[in-house]
């Protein structure tokens, strides 16, 4: 019995490696494209990503050090950052097209300058004084099922990547 067991449970984890495989590969080809780079005499763009698949990238060329070299726009999508007196909000992703994106500006260093909101989603932040916890994402809501809201916080974490490069 104990010997069928251990085959019945090897084909299952075979079965699953293998779906997993299958899921993975189909992501991947998700984002094939053409991607183009600057080759630009400002620094803040050089060597950045231009275009992914004809939709252009800017970047901004500003005297303000907290949107210097970040991410203008993306195809007709234009990128906002804040000009704050706030060091938790300043130099942050203020505006994606319409959709606003708050921080927090708390007391409370487990949330401050943390994502509050983007448009309809709605952020919070454990603040339980427990090391582990603290910080950490207690919940995420989407007020409405609001689709816009969704595109633009995929869009915040692509834009986040790109102003790391």
């Amino acid at each position: 019995m104990k010997k069928i067991f251990t085959q019945i449970l090897s084909l299952i984890s075979i079965s699953v490696l293998f779906l997993l495989s299958l899921t993975n590969q189909a992501n991947a080809q998700r984002f094939r494209g053409k991607i183009e780079y600057y080759s630009s005499i400002f620094p803040s763009e050089d060597g950045k990503i231009k275009s992914i698949n004809g939709t252009k990238i800017e970047y901004y060329h500003s005297v303000f050090k907290s949107e210097d070299g970040k991410v203008k726009s993306i195809g007709d999508q234009r990128v906002e950052y804040y000009n704050s007196v706030f060091p938790s909000e300043n130099g942050k992703i203020k505006a994606i097209g319409d959709i606003r994106i708050e921080y927090y500006n708390s007391v409370f260093k487990s949330e401050d300058g943390k994502i509050k909101s983007i448009g309809h989603i709605k952020f919070e932040y454990n603040n339980t004084g427990s090391q582990k916890s603290d910080g950490k994402v207690k919940s995420i809501t989407n007020e409405n099922d609001d689709r816009e809201s969704e595109d633009a916080l995929d869009t915040y974490y692509f834009i986040e990547r790109l102003n790391c490069q």
